[in-house]
């Protein structure tokens, strides 16, 4: 290239920055502006071709500019629409210097943008780069925190859980003493009602399980056994059946076809009980007649059990909180039942997720299905 060319492009570097400033300060007027001096360092790298592109101290700066504006503005902004700038004026200086000196120059103006590209190219790597790192930094946070909650929610649990186990232990144990002394016919009324207790008793238990799981070890985790699908539905009906009764709501079971899982038999139990007492719940709250439906749907490796209700819409300000600690719209509740369950199921290599609406909500349950 000829040395006279890029002379007379250099002789134009005041004119050029004095443009570009005043066309950036009418984009950003309160964004601070580079100092004269990262602007002439910055054309002389694009105007000195004697040295390498990628050899330029000025890449030496890009870390320390990315680090200044991640918390100032949108730098990658910045960068493409002050490049754009650049590029813009430099093309109209040089044809501008081309027919005021009657010379074509055009060859230069390529190498000059080839350097504000691969300028542009390390600008925004660097700044993608130190912002994913940001993000990482700030999720490791998060978890942290995260665990410790769960940590904290864990103590608790278990505090509260064995408090109530201690006295159920010994309510189990007089239960079954007074089932091994009501035998007789006159003495049959007294037996329904202590199988009742019993039922009950085991929902009680199921539940201090799913508080205990917070602390527990996965060693000392129920074990996974293949069981019916169909199988642990009618336990747990078996339990909530009285309840459903007295709350005048229509169950519907409209699969017949039944599924093997490999599932933790109790846990699932608990997570379906949850699930159905928080649907009868929410039935409370309408005046038309109440239902809930099961429903069954499968792919090749999965099985998905579908429980519905047709009670109210789940509020917006709750819905993407839904498996969060201590959130519930229930004047009583907790908000733990559904975390246990989400866990639960993660334990079993399943999930849970939900779908609501003005006519019904429904859980969504899904499981591997057995030998998959």
């Amino acid at each position: 290239m000829n040395n006279e060319y890029v002379s007379i492009m250099s002789s134009h570097k005041a004119i050029i920055s004095q443009r570009w400033l005043q066309e950036v300060r009418e984009i950003y007027p309160d964004l601070p502006l580079d100092s004269a001096e990262n602007i002439n360092n910055y054309l002389d790298y694009i105007m000195n071709l004697e040295i390498p592109a990628d050899n330029h101290p000025i890449f030496n700066s890009i870390p320390k500019w990315s680090k200044i504006s991640l918390d100032q503005y949108n730098y990658i902004e910045y960068i493409l629409i002050t490049t754009n700038i650049w590029r813009k004026i430099i093309l109209e200086t040089v044809e501008q210097v081309a027919i005021e000196n009657e010379i074509a120059i055009y060859q230069l103006v390529k190498k000059y943008i080839f350097r504000m590209d691969l300028f542009e190219k390390h600008a925004r790597e660097n700044y993608w780069n130190l912002t994913r790192n940001v993000i990482l930094e700030k999720d490791k946070q998060i978890n942290e925190l995260h665990s410790e909650r769960l940590a904290l929610i864990g103590k608790m649990a278990a505090s509260m859980a064995h408090e109530i186990r201690n006295p159920l232990t010994s309510i189990q144990g007089f239960l079954k003493l007074i089932k091994q002394n009501v035998s007789s016919e006159m003495n049959r009324k007294v037996a329904e009602y202590i199988k009742i207790i019993d039922d009950e008793f085991d929902s009680i238990n199921m539940q201090i399980t799913g508080f205990l799981s917070f602390s527990r070890n996965r060693e000392h985790d129920e074990s996974y056994d293949n069981i019916s699908i169909t199988e642990i539905i009618n336990s747990v009906l078996s339990m909530i059946n009285p309840r459903l009764i007295q709350e005048d709501v229509v169950f519907v079971k409209k699969f017949k076809n039944d599924k093997m899982l490999r599932v933790q038999k109790k846990g699932i139990q608990q997570v379906i009980s949850n699930l159905l007492n928080n649907a009868v719940d929410a039935l409370l709250e309408v005046s038309h007649k109440r239902k809930i439906t099961l429903s069954l749907k499968e792919d090749d490796d999965h099985v998905y059990l579908y429980i519905s209700n047709n009670g109210p819409k789940i509020s917006d300000e709750i819905k993407d909180l839904l498996f969060i600690p201590f959130v519930t719209n229930k004047s009583s509740g907790t908000g733990l039942g559904l975390m246990i369950c989400k866990q639960i199921m993660q334990k079993n290599d399943g999930d849970i997720l939900f779908d609501t609406n003005e006519k019904e909500t429904t859980f969504i349950l899904s499981f591997k299905k057995a030998g998959t």
